[in-house]
């Protein structure tokens, strides 16, 4: 199984350097859910931020999350962010796990 990112929307930038970018996650080139990547307005454009993961409901618990998280950092190295961030909603349970695997 190749679990890849597929940009969906055009690279934005910002006046200070900053940037943001959404892509598809594609399992084989089947679509299985979402990522949006942008830097960090607060901390500035070395900082990237995983603001959105989605995987659809039918392909979780098989390492897409984990596949797409590592390949979102990958895109934000490409970026030259030397720092990542990301929240996790306290009653999403799964995520939390994601998160503290990672």
């Amino acid at each position: 199984m190749t679990t890849t990112l597929r940009p969906t929307t055009p690279e934005r930038h910002t006046d200070d350097g900053g940037r943001a970018r959404s892509y598809e996650v594609c399992v084989n080139s089947r679509p299985v859910g979402s990522v949006r990547l942008t830097t960090d307005a607060r901390l500035g454009p070395s900082t990237g931020r995983i603001e959105y993961l989605h995987i659809d409901a039918a392909d979780r618990h098989r390492g897409r999350g984990t596949v797409a998280a590592l390949a979102a950092e990958e895109v934000l190295r490409g970026w030259r962010c030397t720092r990542l961030v990301a929240s996790v909603p306290a009653q999403a349970a799964t995520a939390l796990g994601l998160a503290a695997a990672l």
